[in-house]
């Protein structure tokens, strides 16, 4: 995240300045006004080209880093020492860093009066919803240490399951990319080769052949023009990708793709049954719950459906009602729900519904990327063997001339 030099007055007719960490400026100016700070200026600072930051360059601000700072937060609590106490050994030890400016403001927040989850709060540009709600029922239950256990098993689980997705998708897209590099090869300067060749020993070609001479040609000649056809393409892609309507549109295809589609889906219910069950745990209401859970949905439109289902909680209505009523959720998981409502088990059957998605998840991307790679396979020798049979043809047809 980008680093801004904010400028605030304060009640007494004082200016002071701080450097704050936000997504954007507009965000963070009124994350500022809602505190109820007059800002004055919110001024980016610029870091340079990174290519030329290898010399003293700070350090980034990496789920990890979090993950690490909450582990040495919680045992030092536990150890018996104080808040403050705490967080002035862990910005010692972990140096510069963006996480280090924020945890500097969050202790002056905390020597000033502030409670942990209130200082942290003042960050909700930063820290998601649900840490800020763990926090408070840390401090409500005075065992601050094991709401921040809970979260650091709540975010380690969403972690291993982001591995497992990106580790699906490296070796189908290292395939990808070599057999379009390869065929871009054959295409460009194999084919011309030959082409050549033949022409110049006046062999007339094969209808197969000429096709694939014409393609190639055709590549070549419009090469500028695709190029910028391609750049369009992308282009618009990223305008629709950037309005309200063509996110929403976007996120609903994703979900109708065949296989693919659900596997976002549980997916997405996964990461929501367990931040539910992690915020139920702390002793949060339902409705708070699922508000919040609501902001881990990184789907637009799934996130819709979902906050319909809270406008009808706020109402009444039980959670797996509400669900019920929404046309793109599990059925297997609105009856899970429903069944935990019964029994008055929603946190364990959240937990257990988290389990059974992710491995779900889990066993889709085995079999999709046990399907892909011979499928890229089959795919690659056909294309490479059409042009090389195309490209040959010639030399065999001379061949049976010849006897």
């Amino acid at each position: 995240m980008p680093s801004f030099r904010c400028k605030l007055a304060t009640t007494d007719g004082r200016v002071i300045e701080k450097t704050l960490i936000g997504d954007n400026r507009s965000a963070l100016k009124e994350h500022l006004e809602q505190e109820g700070h007059f800002v004055l200026e919110v001024r980016r600072v610029e870091q340079g080209f990174r290519v030329f930051r290898w010399r003293g360059s700070r350090k980034r601000f990496k789920s990890k880093d979090f993950i690490t700072f909450n582990q040495e937060l919680g045992v030092l609590i536990r150890a018996g020492l104080p808040v403050l106490s705490a967080l002035d050994a862990i910005i010692e030890k972990i140096g510069e860093g963006e996480l280090t400016d924020i945890l500097r403001e969050i202790r002056d927040d905390i020597a000033s009066g502030s409670s942990l989850s209130e200082a942290f709060g003042r960050f909700a540009h930063v820290f998601s919803n649900l840490y800020i709600a763990n926090l408070q029922a840390g401090e409500k239950s005075a065992n601050i240490p094991l709401a921040l256990t809970r979260h650091i098993s709540y975010l380690k689980k969403l972690e291993e399951i982001k591995q497992k997705v990106i580790a699906a998708s490296i070796y189908p897209l290292i395939l990808t990319v070599a057999s379009f590099f390869a065929l871009l090869f054959l295409l460009l300067y194999v084919v011309p080769t030959f082409t050549r060749t033949y022409f110049e020993a006046g062999t007339q070609l094969p209808r197969l052949t000429m096709m694939l001479v014409n393609f190639s040609n055709g590549i070549k000649s419009h090469s500028v023009l695709l190029v910028f056809v391609l750049l369009g393409v992308l282009a618009s892609f990223l305008y629709v990708r950037r309005t309200e309507e063509g996110r929403m549109g976007l996120d609903r295809w994703k979900l109708a793709i065949p296989f693919l589609g659900n596997v976002y889906l549980h997916y997405s219910v996964s990461k929501l049954a367990r931040t539910m069950a992690t915020v139920l745990r702390g002793g949060v209401p339902l409705v708070d719950c699922v508000r919040i859970a609501s902001g881990t949905l990184n789907n637009k439109y799934l996130r819709r459906e979902f906050e319909g289902a809270i406008a009808l909680i706020e109402q009444g209505e039980g959670f797996s009602e509400a669900l019920s009523r929404s046309r793109i959720f599990p059925p297997l998981a609105v009856r899970m729900i429903d069944a935990g409502e019964s029994a008055g088990s929603l946190e364990q059957v959240l937990d257990d519904m988290a389990e059974f998605y992710e491995d779900d998840v889990d066993s889709r991307l085995t079999i999709l990327t046990s399907a892909i790679e011979p499928a890229l396979m089959i795919i690659m020798g056909l294309l490479i063997g059409f042009i090389v049979l195309a490209m040959y043809l010639p030399i065999f047809q001379m061949a049976g001339t010849i006897s």
